[in-house]
């Protein structure tokens, strides 16, 4: 009896943590790409170069603008800017709360947003 009540309490704290922990991190990941969206926009609209035929994200002033619309929002990221094209790439850690009771540990969320500027 004592074996089937052990095994009851596991599952219901398996399926607990999956919906809580689970749901944290549904949550962070779209917070995230939202925040690595935005800044990638903001660093497209640091274009140079329009008059002259050449068009290109001004290196400094995107990553410059990028980086503190992250800040202000308590995340990290790299930047890549290449022609008319910005990437943010943002990650963070997530503790799992309950199912680090059961031996999961913490969940790395990576997300990886790009705008490239076009004419049209």
């Amino acid at each position: 009896m004592s074996a089937m009540v052990v095994c009851l309490v596991m599952a219901t704290m398996s399926l607990a943590g999956l919906a809580y922990d689970g749901g944290r991190v549904v949550s962070t990941y779209m917070q995230m790409s939202d925040a690595a969206q935005n800044a990638a926009r903001l660093g497209g609209q640091q274009l140079v170069g329009i008059r002259n035929g050449h068009p290109h994200i001004d290196e400094d002033l995107a990553t410059s603008a990028m980086r503190a619309y992250l800040v202000a929002r308590g995340l990290t990221g790299s930047f890549d800017i290449q022609g008319t094209r910005a990437t943010v790439v943002v990650s963070t850690k997530v503790p799992m709360r309950i199912l680090g009771i059961i031996g999961v540990g913490e969940r790395t969320i990576r997300v990886n947003r790009t705008v490239d500027v076009v004419d049209g």
